[in-house]
């Protein structure tokens, strides 16, 4: 069926814009000189929407292939000069050949001149580059998000996430401000894109360099949503209501009000169908750091990793959730700014798991079956604030902060049986309720002092953060082991308390030597605190401690690190050689006896060089070292009975880990054919580290506790080729994966070193003209060796295969299609059986009311009923593979109303462009 429809995807998308009409041409200023990046714009005559573009080369040569029949009006523009405009009929006389163009000067500067009505879709200016929103025709409900999609240069691929000439965009600005919090998504798949009228991309400095004149070599691809004017000046949003069968509902709204000095924004959303928070990173954050995410694209075995999250990947359980966020921002002045946003989000999650676990000792394996039931109960609250406050232009206050509070109650039940050679060994019966709460907050403040303007800085900084987290439990478990016949039942209690603080400050003094040559001397120093008071006893009235059972720990931790670092800051180039030396004392209390004092001393060296040698073209070379310490549950070495068949010890006797990283990347991005290829390479080495010595008895009860092994090594390495395909009207990108992974965990005393070697790939292609037909497909395969020292005959090789396909048509402005397709096809080795999953969907809508202010959303998902929730996954010794309840087919009617109302206005004429 994939091959079916990706043949058929790929065939419409060349039959579609595969066009032979080109032209061809030269631009020049009035001297005759060329003037290379200019851009030459094919405009439709009747809205001015850009349908092809080319940029001019060195030689100011142009040239633009595959353009559809028709008439066009041609514009060719470079800062500094006049537009030029022809109207042109292809295909073109003299073969296309339009000879040479000449723009004229602009008789002003222009920083000076504003030119009404002229739209210009993409200027470069030095280091930005300006795309012009109106220029780009997308519907009338469209968001942020999807105007992206259209714009020369950028990609946003299935999860939401953004490149920018290649490289990732960690920060979207909206005029130039912070939105909310450090996700862009939340941006790009909130606001709607008919309130922009620019769309600007960069590689932003850090605020520290802007400041101070002196490049420390670091650079964030940063995209800014400049709004228009009439959105600075007014109230707009929309709201969303959806129903469904099996009871389903799907709402939410929006609101924002922006103006030269403020923004404020409101969002809020209610459902049931796994929606959490405003994008997916709210998701983890709001379910403790860990998304529990089924199939999807890519494989199954991620070398011991969790799974990245793609679009096609299915949030396991039935969800309801509700949400909502405001975002505030206050600017007195370009250099004084205070921003502050809150996210809230709540649900309840029932959640039904069977789990499969083959696991390996030295000359046997064991099988485990568990099924477990759970309704969950979540509540997040997230603030975030920052203040910036330059005065006197040589100083600069620089303060971020933030607070959380979360809470969760799980009532679990479980069931778990444990077999060798088909014989049942034991089971457990475990029924569980835990209710918990977590408090933090922190805040870290940067004071600047340009002494010497460009050559000496100052720079005083502190850090302070605090946590304090509650969980009380109670439970029951009955365990049966087999042969002898042994019955254990355990009723208690336990209530954890971890209160844990962290405060540092550091002082550094950066100076120029000569030249290009700058030295920062710095000092810093600190203190944290943990501290674990456990309290567990018999579930009986009195609920009186079991001492043994019944820890009060504490570890503290005081540091210094002296560190000096030695930079060059050339046109092209930047290097930066440093060096700390940590320096500290950690100890641990276990119930108010003797502390347990222990020394570390480490040089930290630091190497970071990037070479631009050309237009596009980037060289980077990264090293670094960190020490890791144990954190205070580490080193507990009090057991944790919570599971009897899987006992938990920390280990008191930890030694830090010492982590080296070096990293090499190689950047190309040629802006007048936009291909682009990124490669990279990574190398981690970790002395001393910190993983699981495993005892199973011959009961298959197990004893787990933390040791610290000889070292851990990984590498990396990826490729990734973009580049259009004129004559086809398609993009296509190529994606290589290599991953190997050399690990050490000790079963039963014998050292089980575990090699995992992993192999990616993918192919995609898109349509490049997405006028009515917007077309993405694509395949990706994934292949993992995994190797056992313990028992060579365990070792496996793993392979499955992915596809994806969305198709949107856009005939009109009243009515549009989407329709997606994931398939994805797991191998049967070392599982049960083969599992092929595919997930359909598809969606239409109707636009109505004036200026399409409101539309009707029919929505199919899951149309085929196929989705498992599957997931599989390699680690350690064991294999395993979970199967969750999740949603399944049901259908949906939404309905979406928008009401703009600016400054003057009645609110009833509505300025709208596609979601």
């Amino acid at each position: 069926m994939r091959t079916i429809i990706s043949f058929f995807l790929l065939v419409f998308t060349l039959s579609a814009y595969s066009q032979s009409n080109t032209i061809s041409g030269e631009i020049l200023d009035e001297t005759g000189t060329p003037l290379p990046s200019s851009t030459v714009v094919l405009l439709n005559p009747v809205d001015s929407t850009m349908q092809y573009f080319s940029i001019t080369g060195t030689s100011g040569n142009f040239e633009i292939k595959g353009i559809k029949k028709g008439d066009y009006l041609l514009q060719s523009a470079y800062i500094g000069y006049n537009s030029f405009y022809m109207d042109i009929s292809i295909p073109a006389q003299n073969k296309g050949n339009l000879g040479k163009i000449e723009l004229m000067p602009s008789p002003v500067s222009m920083d000076a001149v504003q030119i009404t009505g002229e739209r210009i879709p993409l200027k470069f200016d030095q280091d930005t580059i300006e795309y012009d929103a109106k220029a780009f025709k997308t519907s009338p409900d469209a968001n942020v998000e999807e105007l992206l999609k259209k714009l020369p240069g950028i990609e946003v691929d299935r999860a939401g996430n953004i490149k920018a000439l290649g490289e990732d965009v960690t920060t979207v600005l909206v005029d130039g401000k912070e939105f909310f919090s450090n996700d862009p998504k939340v941006a790009t798949k909130n606001l709607p894109a008919n309130a922009l009228d620019k769309v600007q991309l960069y590689n932003k400095k850090t605020e520290e360099a802007e400041f101070t004149g002196i490049d420390d070599g670091t650079r964030n691809q940063t995209i800014n949503l400049v709004l228009n004017a009439e959105n600075k000046d007014g109230v707009f949003g929309e709201v969303v209501a959806g129903y469904g069968t099996e009871s389903h509902y799907d709402a939410s709204g929006k609101v924002y009000k922006f103006t030269e000095k403020s923004q404020i924004a409101a969002l809020g959303m209610l459902n049931n169908v796994n929606k959490f928070g405003f994008s997916i990173g709210d998701y983890i954050s709001f379910s403790g750091g860990i998304a529990n995410i089924s199939h999807g694209k890519g494989g199954p075995m991620s070398d011991g990793n969790s799974f990245p999250i793609n679009f096609g990947e299915t949030i396991s359980g039935y969800s309801s959730s509700g949400a909502g966020g405001l975002n505030y921002s206050y600017s007195k002045s370009k250099y004084q700014r205070f921003f502050i946003s809150y996210l809230g989000s709540g649900t309840r999650r029932e959640l039904n798991q069977t789990t499969k676990t083959t696991s390996y000792r030295q000359n046997d394996e064991f099988f485990q079956d568990e099924y477990s039931e759970q309704v969950q109960h979540d509540t997040a609250h997230n603030l975030n604030f920052g203040v910036r406050y330059l005065f006197r232009e040589t100083n600069n206050i620089i303060i971020n902060g933030g607070a959380s509070f979360n809470t969760g109650y799980i009532p679990l039940t479980s069931s778990l049986s444990s077999y060798q050679n088909n014989n049942l060994i034991n089971d457990s019966y475990r029924n569980s309720t835990d209710l918990s709460d977590r408090l933090s907050g922190n805040v870290s403040g940067t004071y600047l002092k340009k002494i010497n303007e460009g050559s000496t800085i100052l720079k005083l900084s502190g850090i302070g953060s605090y946590s304090s987290s509650n969980s009380e439990t109670d439970f029951e478990n009955q365990t049966n082991f087999y042969n002898p016949d042994i019955l254990e039942i355990i009723n208690q209690f336990q209530d954890n308390s971890n209160i844990a603080s962290n405060y540092s400050a550091s002082l550094s003094l950066t100076q120029k030597l000569f030249g290009a040559f700058y030295l920062d001397l710095a000092l810093r120093a600190g203190n944290s605190n943990e501290i674990l008071n456990r309290t567990q006893g018999a579930l009986d009235a009195l609920e009186i401690p079991i001492d043994s059972l019944s820890p009060d720990f504490e570890k503290t931790n005081t540091w210094f690190r002296p560190g000096i670092t030695l930079k060059r800051n050339m046109e092209k180039s930047t290097l930066s050689l440093a060096v700390d030396y940590n320096m500290g004392q950690y100890s641990t209390t276990l119930n108010s006896e003797t502390p347990l004092d222990k020394e570390y001393r480490y040089f930290q060296p630091r190497l970071s060089w990037e070479y631009r040698y050309k237009t596009g073209r980037r060289l980077m070379v990264r090293y670094s070292s960190v020490t890791n310490l144990p954190t205070a549950n580490q080193l507990l070495p009090i057991v944790n009975n919570f599971n009897p068949l899987s006992l938990f010890y920390g280990n008191e006797n930890l030694s830090p880990e010492f982590t080296h990283s070096l990293s090499a990347n190689w950047w190309v991005f040629d802006q007048f054919s936009f291909t682009s290829l990124l490669t990279s390479v990574k190398v981690n080495y970790t002395k001393d580290k910190i993983n699981y010595s495993r005892t199973v008895f011959d009961n298959l009860a197990q004893e787990i506790r933390l040791i610290n092994v000889d070292s851990d090594f990984s590498a990396y390495g990826n490729i990734d080729f973009s580049t259009p395909i004129r004559a086809l009207g398609i993009k296509t990108n190529i994606n290589f994966q290599e991953s190997y992974n050399r690990g050490i965990n000790i079963v039963n005393d014998v050292e089980n070193e575990i090699t995992n070697i992993g192999h990616k790939a993918s192919l995609s292609f898109d349509n490049r003209k997405k006028e009515k037909w917007d077309i993405n497909t694509g395949v990706g395969i994934s292949l993992t060796d995994a190797r056992y020292s313990i028992q060579e005959s365990l070792n496996n090789v793993y392979f499955d295969m992915s596809w994806f396909g969305e198709i949107a048509y856009l005939p009109n402005d009243k009515i549009n299609f989407f329709f997606t397709a994931d398939v994805t096809n797991y191998t049967a080795h070392s599982f049960d059986e083969a599992q092929l999953i595919p997930l359909l969907g598809a969606e239409i809508t109707y636009f109505f009311l004036k200026n399409n202010r409101a539309s009707f959303t029919l929505a199919a998902h899951d149309l085929l009923n196929r989705n498992t929730g599957i997931t599989r996954l390699s680690e350690m010794n064991y294999l395993q593979e979970t199967t969750s309840n999740i949603i399944g087919r049901y259908f949906m009617l939404s309905l979406k109303y928008r009401l703009n109302k600016f400054g003057g206005d009645t609110g009833m004429d509505i300025k709208i462009k596609k979601r």
